[in-house]
């Protein structure tokens, strides 16, 4: 869809060497992320690298085999050891530790007393609702009002409890106005991994930093939680974009690479437990917020930390990112996450409350997705108080608490589709979202859906019930003596296929002519065709019979078609005429024959064989062009010069010589 790693690459790695090679040096020394083929011996590992005093400092991810190394880097040069490790036998992927920023500017910060009406400054959220106030411009915001009055959060139509990680620098955990996940499936503070997930004491979260469960406070993080998941109509502070969205926190937003592998992991095991024992453990992870990342950060050095963004998509999660709070043009210049080609990663601007980008945050019409508001944004802090913060790392929590809204509206049909296929429907509720924008000229050309985030148009959409085979088109062409039939699917939900019925009038019952494969399950457009050569004169019915995999089927719109094939052979007049250098040749056929159609000079010579074959009753039209015809013979025509020529159709019982002119 919106990224081609391969092009990506080859412009930014011709183009901008430069910008490549200074990132490759803004890494952690003698630190290595590594990824195994498959389960290894660490200590077997480290043995084979005794000379260069290799030792793990962790395990990443236990799911996806990835490991955190260091080495003596004052000993060996640091290119040299990753291009010696990569050559392992047991190695996936080896790449550098990165060093890793946040993503946001502050603006003001106001402390609030917590006994106040109804989400007292919700009148100052402009982004949420924006009524004109500080110079805005009325109606520049996610129509969230709108949205709530379908959906407010929670849980899915099948009872799930949705969940949105937030990938940070930690949370104020006792802050009253976030609705935080608790693992009720883990004994705190007891040192055992009671669920079996790979984490000692994780009843609240994960420390990514340090790998423990002891998640710290930070301002960024708490304000972060706020914008997606701040409780709603709660009489206090402010609302969320989802009122009632468990918060997950996960500390690892900084300080290097394999602190955010780490981080990630989490979310991405907690999820797939929860997919594995179908919600007796684990979360209901649906998406991921990460506001930080790698100015001109090119995904050619960042390959394991990309990866992670299909595996969590594959899981059912999406992950949204920000992007540079830069002017700057990340197609081009790079960028990490945003620049990663994953279709589950959303990369996310920041618009204004006027609508426009705002002038410190990146763009790039084949990576960054949408905007959303994320200027002057009020939200929760430290200290159980609220502050306005400015960045791409405000705007992209509204994306995401706007994708675990849509959870919560979705109809039960849409979240059935999404449970029998994560990877197709994850992938559904991106589109919805990235269809559902309002298109804003300040984004038009320079992002992929040209538009800024409407949670009401998105959740509209997805609480609608989905059609198991949605058909947008069922139409036919006469062609040739033949009918064509043509349609389209939208989306389509375990179909096995299509049995083509025809209705004929002088045989008064429909039958079975065909069977056309559908693509099982898949939400994008499919296209479909079917030829039925077997026709004579006289009124058709069409209609398709859509058949499920569990063999319930049902019946399309019939079209009807009235075929009157030609009673005589004729040959028409070249057009246009003169011509140069190719003209059109219109012939009908009464009934099947073998026909001939060539071309001759004023001499009697044979220029060019345009028909060599038996024919169906039925009119016909040739293109006679000097560039491109060819014989059955291969043999081209060229360089005719100007006069006159003749064309003759043959036939068994038919046969008529035209004249036509060539102008040069």
């Amino acid at each position: 869809m919106k990224k081609n790693f391969t092009t990506l690459f080859l412009i930014t790695f011709l183009a901008l060497t430069s910008f490549i090679v200074s990132q490759e040096n803004d890494y952690i020394p003698g630190e290595l992320i590594i990824q195994f083929k498959e389960k290894i011996s660490i200590d077997s590992f480290e043995e084979s690298y005794a000379d260069i005093e290799l030792e793990n400092i962790r395990l990443l991810s236990d799911r996806m085999n990835i490991w955190w190394v260091r080495y003596n880097s004052e000993e060996f040069d640091d290119a040299e050891i990753r291009f010696r490790i990569s050559k392992d036998f047991r190695v996936n992927i080896v790449q550098f530790n990165h060093r890793v920023v946040l993503r946001e500017s502050f603006d003001e910060f106001a402390e609030v007393l917590a006994n106040f009406p109804d989400d007292p400054m919700f009148n100052q959220q402009w982004g949420l609702h924006n009524t004109g106030q500080s110079g805005g411009t009325p109606d520049a915001d996610i129509d969230a009002p709108e949205a709530w009055d379908i959906a407010t959060g929670g849980v899915t139509a099948l009872g799930d409890t949705i969940v949105v990680a937030i990938v940070d620098g930690g949370c104020q955990l006792n802050h009253p106005d976030l609705n935080y996940w608790y693992n009720w499936h883990e004994i705190q503070g007891n040192g055992i991994d009671d669920d079996g997930n790979g984490y000692i004491d994780d009843f609240r979260g994960w420390n990514a930093y340090n790998n423990t469960p002891n998640v710290p406070g930070s301002g960024h993080g708490t304000h972060v939680a706020g914008i997606s998941g701040a409780k709603g109509n709660n009489n206090l502070g402010v609302s969320g974009v989802n009122w009632n969205v468990k918060v997950m926190p996960i500390a690892g937003s900084s300080s290097s690479e394999a602190t955010v592998v780490a981080a990630y992991a989490y979310a991405l095991e907690l999820r797939a437990q929860y997919n594995s024992t179908n919600g007796a453990l684990g979360a209901f992870v649906v998406a991921t917020n990460s506001s930080f990342g790698v100015d001109y950060g090119q995904p050619a050095n960042y390959p394991i930390w990309c990866a992670m963004y299909d595996s969590l998509g594959v899981q059912g999660i999406l992950s949204c990112g920000a992007t540079a709070n830069l002017n700057i043009n990340i197609d081009i210049m790079g960028d990490i996450p945003t620049a990663c080609p994953s279709d589950y990663m959303i990369a996310v601007t920041n618009t204004t409350r006027n609508d426009l980008k705002n002038s410190g945050a990146a763009y790039g019409l084949t990576t960054i997705d949408l905007g959303a508001p994320g200027t002057s944004i009020l939200s929760t802090y430290p200290t159980s108080t609220y502050s306005t913060l400015t960045g791409t790392s405000m705007a992209t929590p509204m994306v995401t608490g706007a994708i675990a809204l849509m959870y919560a509206a979705a109809d039960i049909s849409r979240m059935n589709f999404y449970n029998s296929n994560l990877f197709a429907g994850t992938l559904m509720f991106r589109d919805v979202l990235f269809n559902g924008v309002d298109s804003i000229s300040a984004l038009q050309g320079i992002t992929v859906t040209g538009g800024r985030l409407n949670v009401y148009n998105a959740v509209m959409e997805i609480s609608s019930p989905i059609v198991p085979v949605e058909l947008v088109s069922f139409n036919y062409e006469l062609l040739n003596g033949s009918v064509n039939l043509n349609w389209i699917t939208a989306t389509e939900i375990n179909n096995r296929g299509f049995e083509i019925l025809r209705f004929a009038q002088n045989n008064n019952v429909w039958e079975n002519i065909g069977f056309v494969p559908g693509f099982g399950t898949t939400t994008e457009p499919k296209s479909y065709s079917f030829i039925d050569n077997e026709v004579s004169d006289g009124i058709y019915s069409y209609r398709l019979k859509q058949i499920d995999m569990n063999g319930q089927y049902e019946y399309s719109d019939v079209i009807e078609i009235d075929i009157k094939t030609p009673n005589k052979f004729s040959l028409e007049q070249n057009y246009p005429n003169p011509f140069n250098p190719k003209t059109n040749i219109q012939y009908a056929i009464g009934s099947r024959q073998f026909v001939t159609l060539k071309v001759y000079d004023v001499l009697g010579n044979e220029i060019a064989t345009l028909v060599n074959e038996e024919k169906p009753a039925g009119e016909y039209e040739v293109e006679f062009n000097l560039n491109t015809t060819s014989d059955k013979s291969f043999r081209l025509v060229w360089n005719l010069s100007s006069g006159v020529y003749f064309y003759k159709l043959t036939a068994e019982t038919f046969s008529e010589t035209k004249k036509m002119i060539l102008a040069k």
